[in-house]
């Protein structure tokens, strides 16, 4: 495999169709393993030994190590393999175009972008340099991060971790050390039909969800009394969709709700949803449900990792020596970060890239931001490397 430049590396990625199964109507370019395979082979050529893990079949994770088996300390840098889809895009989804100073395509932001500049940044004298120094380098490219984190999920319950992690992600160069957690959950309600014209014989499922709907908002309004979190606010929640009745002359037998709860650090997602339980058997008790179920969708839990951790001090002196500000922020999106919290110590997102830009209909990079990532980047591995050269002597 020939040397890239990081521009031509870029295209290259994003010429490889990983589009969500999930989100495309071709399977010609709704598959993650093209670019799966892609990733297993740069990695191998830089010298990583390289898992390829898939509990799914047909959608692999790959996990590349380098450096040694018992490091002084460990990094993992993650990417997700996967992209929203194409649907009415404005801009060749798969060309990587160059105009303007902008690379346009299907991932060019999310998350290809960032994937290309933590890519290139690691080039082999770099990761010879950590090896010596003790520090084991884990590159993963995960699944399914576009629908429910499936591969950052996977790798979690596997305990793979790390003492690092940084989650690559378009963040305009900020460094975010905390986001909420994305709890996602349905609710059924069932009620008996009836004719509409004589409603009082039936029990109206639709009537019962909103008694459920006010319980959860009493719940968040409850959890939003407390002081805000410093970096996320307030916890929230979004009833995202409903459907429920057969016809309008006839008393709904049954209603389902899905519930899109924001959770902030310290709370607790089996609390809440045993809360929901029980209101619903209040419910029932009072003859306002006939029946009733709780579905867990996602299960997201939130992360933050302090500012004045190593892994944060380090990349915001980079961003400093870079001519960024080296921003540390909180953010109300989900992202990998979250799973991969629970098996490593300091968890942080960032690269190049604005986030608005992500799932776009002209999904683009700019490529000075991308140029600039890159170099953070590489001051960052090589600042970890001099951190621990002089531990070592």
């Amino acid at each position: 495999m020939a040397e890239l430049s990081l521009v031509d590396l870029l295209r290259k990625l994003v010429s490889i169709p990983s589009v969500n199964p999930m989100l495309a109507d071709d399977p010609a370019i709704g598959t993650e393993k093209p670019l799966a395979e892609f990733m297993a082979g740069f990695l191998e050529w830089r010298g990583f030994q390289v898992d390829w893990i898939e509990p799914i079949a047909g959608r692999p994770n790959v996990v590349g190590r380098f450096g040694p088996a018992q490091p002084r300390r460990s990094i993992l840098v993650e990417s997700h393999i996967d992209t929203q889809g194409i649907h009415g895009m404005t801009v060749p989804p798969f060309e990587g175009g160059v105009r303007d100073g902008r690379l346009y395509g299907r991932g060019a932001c999310d998350t290809k972008g960032p994937m290309a500049a933590a890519l290139h940044a690691l080039q082999p004298e770099l990761l010879h340099r950590l090896a010596e120094a003790g520090v084991q380098v884990i590159y993963v490219g995960a699944v399914g991060e576009e629908k429910g984190n499936v591969g950052a999920e996977q790798l979690a319950d596997l305990q793979l971790g790390a003492d690092e992690a940084l989650i690559l992600e378009p963040t305009e160069l900020a460094i975010v050390h905390a986001h909420k957690g994305a709890m996602w959950f349905e609710v059924e309600t069932r009620g008996r039909a009836a004719h509409g014209s004589n409603p009082r014989l039936g029990v109206n499922a639709i009537q019962g969800m909103l008694k459920v709907i006010q319980g959860i908002e009493a719940d968040v309004a409850a959890v939003q009394q407390k002081p805000p979190h410093p970096l996320l606010g307030q916890a929230t929640v979004n009833f995202g969709l409903i459907r429920g009745g057969s016809s309008i002359n006839i008393v709904p037998d049954r209603c389902v709700l899905e519930v899109d709860r924001r959770t902030l650090p310290g709370e607790d997602n089996a609390a809440i949803l045993s809360r929901v339980r029980q209101q619903l058997a209040a419910l029932e008790e009072q003859g306002l449900v006939t029946g009733w179920d709780v579905r867990a969708i996602k299960d997201g839990t939130p992360f933050e990792t302090t500012a004045s951790s190593r892994l944060v001090q380090r990349l915001a002196a980079s961003c400093r020596g870079a001519g960024e500000p080296g921003r540390t922020e909180g953010a109300a999106w989900y992202s990998d970060a979250g799973p991969f919290a629970r098996t490593c110590r300091e968890v942080a997102v960032f690269g190049p890239g604005s986030i608005t830009q992500a799932h776009t209909v002209d999904e683009y990079i700019e490529l000075a931001s991308l140029e600039k990532g890159r170099a953070i980047l590489f001051d960052f591995f090589t600042q970890l490397a001099v951190e621990h050269e002089g531990a070592k002597a």
